[in-house]
């Protein structure tokens, strides 16, 4: 009975037991249904996550070279503007240099008042060409040369006849402008030198009129100018030809060297922009240079432009880029937040597999004891009633005759069998009903504790989702607005580009126009310097006609329109002129501004007269004023003679060790211009004059008047260079011991190389040069010695 109910308890553990395990299994087959799922998912994200970080490094390796290529055209952009910024400021001082030689020329800088006065009064004078070097143009490398050969012949002026020659020279006269040459095309004739071989010659490089550029019609000028002038290299091919010929032609170098006719030679420094012809020169190349500055600067501009369009066009790409930069940085933000979202779903996965494998292997554990456990009760079982059987057969062999008793014992005996076998029946059920109840305890301990985690996890991974589908939702409304900002964007981008496209037609239009209206109002400004030149022109000869009336016939133009009376013929008019001019000249000069003359020149006196007064007045104040200061200066320097001399005597006497010294004035009367003679008497000698002293006496007396200089008046400080040199050891010693005693008022740096001087001294510097060329100062203090030997 035992093994029955210990059977059928291990049966009922077993059937729970398995119970259990079959849904173990049926859970662990979804949790592994679940990681792989999961995983594939994980997978999937992960190979997106990738995909989006390599799209993220592109989008910087592009914004990278975007850049690269922005500061690239921003630095060819910003050397455009200031090469444009440079060309345009040297544009300006270009224009402003030929403005100021065109101006220049126009007023005649640079050459004489006569010549200016009669150039720019050609419109009343006739036949007036202008001055020789407006005439001609020379290549820069020859005006140096020219200018130099022409020298004053530059500022000759051309005439047509000799009768325009004497009328200007006549307009001179009257307003007593100066002189000029005037070189008539009717009379002036020119020839070139001719020598054989000369232009074979080493350094030669032409007639100077041969490299003058000029009109036909003025040839003969310049042939008469410098038909015989030989232009050459240098000084030193000059004078090979110069020897060569004999000095019978002129010579100039290109550095403005002159080989006069004859032999003699003129040079020296040559200012290669101060004359005429370099500043025509000078015009000429700044003209081209201007040209093709403005050209340059054009093509500047126009460069700065274009690059100022590809800047524009690699910031919008850059921009693009970032933007595509900023959309893929989200992209990997939101897959590197749900791969964080499924690692920690798998790791609980992983963490719920693990549990769900060991408690089925437990579960088979406990199964495979509960099969031991019931093959072990039914062998018992089996045993037990065999063993039965074996005793009621024997029973039956003995108890043969006892039916009823045997009945009855049987009755007994099952009777006390069943209850028996029923309350071991109960027992086992109470034992396996307390055994299943611990282990139900203990699965219901697991399964709580497993459950708790699993609702822990659970919960964990709804609360991720729930903020996975929040931020989801949340990226996914940004990348809508997003998208519809950039949409926008792109209209607006769009728009613009429209809008750029019409604004560079409408600058381009405008910028034509603009060229159109500067060329106009070039051309009116032109007409306007034309008839400005005009009205000054006019003005000029109204002015010189007021002026020849009012000087010829002093009447002015109210009064001569007043006068004014038909003629019949000009010639007739010009006849009458002619002889009322015979008949003026007839009457002499009469001095009409004798009277103007007469106030000018009593003008003049009266100021003079004043300027004299004043003049005699401050002389006499300062004759008075150095009157006085020479009294004064003849006290002072009374008083002062007189303590030097004491002070030379007692010094002389100090340094001398006896003997007596004055110095006395050659005139006491005029003691500031006499002079001073000092008289010494050394020990055991006479009474001398300085001059009659040996060289170390007069070393000596010279110290001794300059120590009772120090005396009288000490300074403080004192530089000596070796004014000892002259006297002997004895005298050394006494002078260096005496210049002790004015150490307290005065320092003294005294040059020396006598010893007797060095030993008096406080600190010695000697100079030494150990190495060549290196010197090196020594100092020794003799007082630190002294202290440090105990030397008194």
């Amino acid at each position: 009975a035992d093994a029955r109910a210990e059977a059928s308890a291990a049966a009922a553990e077993r059937a729970q037991i398995s119970e259990r395990r079959t849904a173990s299994e049926t859970e662990l087959t979804s949790v592994r249904e679940r990681l792989n799922q999961t995983g594939g998912e994980a997978k999937t994200n992960r190979r997106a996550l990738e995909d989006a970080r390599d799209e993220a490094g592109a989008v910087t390796n592009i914004i990278a070279g975007h850049s690269m290529k922005m500061e690239e055209r921003q630095r060819k952009a910003d050397e455009a503007a200031q090469r444009a910024n440079k060309l345009t400021m040297d544009a300006g001082a270009l224009d402003s240099r030929i403005r100021l030689l065109t101006e220049m020329e126009k007023e005649y800088e640079g050459f004489s008042k006569a010549v200016r006065l009669v150039c720019q009064a050609q419109s009343s004078l006739r036949g007036i060409r202008g001055p020789v070097a407006g005439l001609m143009s020379v290549e820069r490398k020859f005006s140096v040369a020219i200018e130099i050969a022409l020298g004053a012949g530059l500022q000759n002026i051309v005439v047509d006849r000799e009768e325009d020659a004497k009328a200007a020279i006549g307009f001179l006269k009257q307003r007593d402008a100066g002189r000029a040459t005037f070189l008539p095309l009717s009379a002036i004739r020119g020839d070139e030198l001719r020598e054989n071989g000369l232009e074979r010659e080493y350094g030669y490089v032409g007639l100077a009129s041969g490299l003058v550029e000029c009109d036909p019609q003025y040839a003969g000028i310049f042939r008469n100018l410098l038909g015989r002038t030989v232009v050459a290299e240098d000084l030193d091919c000059g004078i090979a030809m110069a020897r060569k010929y004999g000095n019978r032609f002129r010579i100039v170098t290109l550095d403005g060297q002159v080989m006069n006719r004859g032999g003699s030679m003129t040079g020296g420094s040559v200012s290669r922009s101060a004359g005429v012809l370099s500043r025509a020169a000078e015009l000429k190349e700044l003209h081209g240079k201007a040209e093709t500055m403005n050209r340059r600067l054009a093509e500047a501009k126009t460069e700065a432009e274009e690059l100022n369009r590809e800047l524009e066009k690699a910031r919008y790409e850059l921009e693009t880029a970032q933007g595509q930069q900023r959309a893929a940085e989200d992209e990997v933000l939101r897959l590197e937040g749900r791969q964080s979202h499924f690692d920690i779903l798998l790791q609980s996965l992983r963490a719920s597999l693990e549990t769900l494998e060991g408690e089925c292997e437990a579960l088979s554990g406990r199964l495979a004891e509960c099969d031991s456990r019931g093959a072990k009760a039914a062998a018992d079982i089996a045993a037990a009633e065999a063993e039965a059987a074996g005793l009621r057969a024997k029973a039956d062999e003995q108890l043969s005759g006892q039916t009823e008793l045997l009945a009855r014992a049987g009755e007994l005996s099952e009777s006390v069998s069943a209850r028996k076998s029923h309350l071991a029946a109960l027992r086992a059920e109470r034992e396996g009903a307390a055994l299943r109840g611990e282990d139900l305890q203990a699965l219901k301990n697991d399964l709580s504790g497993d459950r708790s985690i699993r609702e822990e996890t659970l919960d964990a991974g709804r609360a991720a989702i729930a903020r996975a589908e929040e931020e989801i939702a949340a990226r996914q409304a940004r990348a809508q607005a997003l998208h519809g900002q950039g949409q926008a964007l792109r209209d607006r981008l769009g728009t613009l580009d429209r809008e750029k496209i019409e604004l560079e037609a409408e600058r381009t239009a405008k910028s034509r126009a603009g060229q159109e209206m500067n060329e106009h109002l070039l051309d009116l400004e032109r007409t306007a310097s034309r008839l400005e030149q005009k009205m000054a022109t006019g003005s000029l000869e109204e002015k010189q006609i007021l002026d020849r009336l009012w000087e010829h016939y002093e009447l002015s133009h109210s009064d001569a329109q007043a006068q004014r009376v038909e003629l019949e013929s000009r010639a007739k008019a010009n006849r009458r002129i002619g002889e009322l001019k015979r008949e003026i000249s007839a009457l002499g000069t009469p001095n009409i501004g004798a009277i103007e003359e007469f106030d000018r020149v009593n003008t003049r006196y009266t100021y003079l007269s004043e300027q004299r007064d004043d003049v005699e007045n401050a002389g006499g104040e300062i004759r008075g004023v150095i009157e006085e200061l020479t009294r004064e200066m003849t006290g002072i320097f009374s008083q002062q003679f007189k303590l030097l001399s004491e002070s030379f005597q007692s010094t002389f006497v100090d340094l001398f060790g006896g003997g007596q010294a004055t110095l006395e004035l050659e005139d006491e009367n005029d003691i500031l211009n006499c002079g001073i003679e000092i008289k010494a008497q050394p020990p055991g000698k006479t009474l001398k004059t300085i001059s009659l002293l040996s060289g170390g006496e007069k070393a000596f007396v010279a110290i001794a008047l300059y120590f009772s200089i120090l005396k009288v008046h000490p300074t403080p400080f004192c530089v000596m260079d070796e004014i000892e040199a002259a006297l002997d050891d004895a005298n050394v010693t006494r002078y260096a011991r005496y210049m002790r005693t004015l150490a307290g008022k005065t320092q003294f740096i005294v040059i020396t190389h006598r010893r007797g001087t060095m030993e008096e001294a406080d600190v010695l510097y000697g100079v030494t040069m150990q190495e060549q060329g290196v010197s090196k100062i020594l100092t020794i203090n003799l007082n630190d010695m002294a202290k440090e030997l105990n030397i008194k």
